[in-house]
């Protein structure tokens, strides 16, 4: 007989923890994207995970951190009721919208620029960060200004506008590409290319690590906001986010994780949320 009543306890408790699961995450439109990764039990966020400050696995905790990571679990929080519900897939710039596209992964964050040309193959939500191109060199580089890149070897990475974004300013310089921004990096370190060029935000984290081999030249030429990638016609999906994140700009939540996060990137541009 107790044995019997402690078995009615114990299911009493896991369906009150369950009903309060569920009822702190929010109920979705019949067949919309947000339903599904509801019922799905997480959401899929396709994330570089070696960029400090916004998405990096953290190697001593084998856990993922950063301003892109707790944006995500935001997000998954509201989706499911828990912002652990969540998946980190790595991507690189060359495929982060593929893997969207094909839907490896539910949402993208992973510092990618919202352009119009972009908007054309696929979704935005955002922007989340403002950021701007700037270029990385040598430490003892005489490389000063952006002409100065004219007739020199400049790093970009594949996937990216950087090498479009540059030769706009310095239609001389001799483009090569490389798959992500570390490698890039170190083969500016050790000489074997004078220049690097991408988000001045991507770049920081190399002049913090080799102060004595890398410089930025601190001098942005475009503006760069952010976007939260989904797919091209899934605007539900799209206004959800972008409701969520203008949420988190107006209660605190956004200046709160940016000071957590970015505080060492300076004061915060406070971005304005573009609904198109």
């Amino acid at each position: 007989m107790k044995f019997t009543n402690l078995k009615v306890i114990v299911a009493s408790l896991l369906l009150g923890l369950t009903v309060a699961g569920i009822a702190s995450a929010e109920t979705f439109p019949a067949g919309s994207t947000m339903e599904a990764i509801q019922k799905k039990g997480k959401v899929v966020v396709g994330t570089s995970l070696d960029g400090p400050g916004f998405s990096l696995l953290n190697p001593t905790t084998n856990k993922a951190e950063g301003f892109e990571i707790d944006i995500a679990k935001h997000l998954a929080k509201r989706l499911t009721g828990s912002e652990n519900n969540v998946e980190f897939v790595p991507v690189l710039s060359a495929n982060r919208f593929a893997f969207v596209q094909t839907g490896r992964v539910d949402v993208s964050l992973a510092t990618a620029t919202i352009n119009d040309e972009r908007k054309k193959i696929i979704g935005f939500a955002g922007p989340y960060y403002l950021a701007g191109q700037d270029v990385l060199v040598g430490k003892n580089s005489n490389i000063q200004n952006l002409s100065d890149l004219n007739g020199k070897s400049v790093c970009v990475v594949t996937g990216t506008d950087s090498a479009a974004n540059l030769l706009k300013v310095a239609p001389g310089a001799e483009i090569h590409s490389l798959a992500d921004e570390k490698s890039c990096a170190e083969a500016v370190s050790d000489g074997r290319f004078a220049a690097l060029t991408d988000d001045g935000a991507v770049l920081l984290p190399f002049v913090k690590l080799q102060p004595d081999r890398v410089r930025m030249l601190g001098k942005p030429f475009t503006k760069e906001p952010y976007g939260i990638v989904v797919k091209h016609d899934d605007v539900q999906f799209r206004n959800w986010i972008n409701t969520e994140l203008e949420t988190m700009i107006k209660n605190g939540e956004w200046q709160r994780l940016y000071d957590k996060d970015l505080k060492e990137f300076g004061a915060a541009q406070v971005p304005t949320v573009d609904r198109y």
